[in-house]
């Protein structure tokens, strides 16, 4: 196995970014959210496959890169969570970016294959599953889109303690599910239709719009 080495928070962005710029290029207008996943991964040359059988019936192996085969796995079981299927989509396309490049460099062929308690929500913590969650988030909720979308709901970021919010929309609400509600405004607003709640709560929450909560696993 390789040992990946670590990666800039802002060179994983850049990647993104460029990846977005390559293929509005490609195909001769601006890419606007929510963010094609599915055509990305043919731009980049791999096909996609649903499968359940094999290792894909365990349901931590959310999906793999084929890099022999030029295809992308995703766990036919999470194809009715929108959400974490274009996010694990996402991640396969960190893997293509960040990681084959590196690994053809060492080895004829090996595969990558994604659980999730190796990413943002395990405990294992491997070094290139975070980085191509990291790419995930970054591609299909860039920088720009989420502020401008965030910016129709408040101008500024909102800490959600402060008693102007709280008495404004939900007096009662714990913290996280004033984010929930956030987030269900930004993916609205924004178009983002195939993120989940909680990778936006933490997108906002990584971009300093929503304070006064860290980063969630789970919502």
């Amino acid at each position: 196995m390789i040992d990946f080495p670590h990666i800039p928070s802002k060179n994983i962005e850049q990647a993104s970014l460029n990846l977005i710029q390559e293929y509005e290029k490609e195909i001769g207008q601006p890419v606007v959210a929510p963010i094609p996943t599915d055509e990305l991964i043919e731009f980049l040359g791999y096909d996609i496959d649903y499968r359940k059988d094999g290792p894909y019936n365990d349901p931590e192996l959310l999906g793999g890169l084929h890099i022999d085969e030029n295809k992308v796995i995703i766990n036919e079981n999470i194809i009715d969570q929108n959400g974490r299927m274009h996010f694990t989509e996402a991640h396969e396309i960190g893997h293509i970016i960040l990681h084959v490049p590196l690994i053809q460099n060492e080895f004829k062929s090996q595969n990558i294959l994604c659980r999730q308690d190796e990413g943002f929500a395990g405990t294992k913590k491997a070094p290139e599953e975070w980085q191509a969650d990291t790419f995930a988030a970054y591609l299909l909720m860039p920088k720009v889109m989420v502020v401008n979308a965030f910016k129709e709901i408040s101008p500024t970021p909102i800490t959600l303690k402060n008693k102007w919010f709280l008495n404004l929309f939900m007096k009662t609400r714990t913290a996280r599910q004033r984010a929930v509600w956030l987030a269900e405004k930004v993916i609205k607003t924004g178009h983002f239709d195939n993120v989940s709640k909680l990778a936006m709560a933490n997108r906002l929450i990584g971009l300093g719009l929503i304070k006064g909560l860290t980063y969630q696993k789970n919502l």
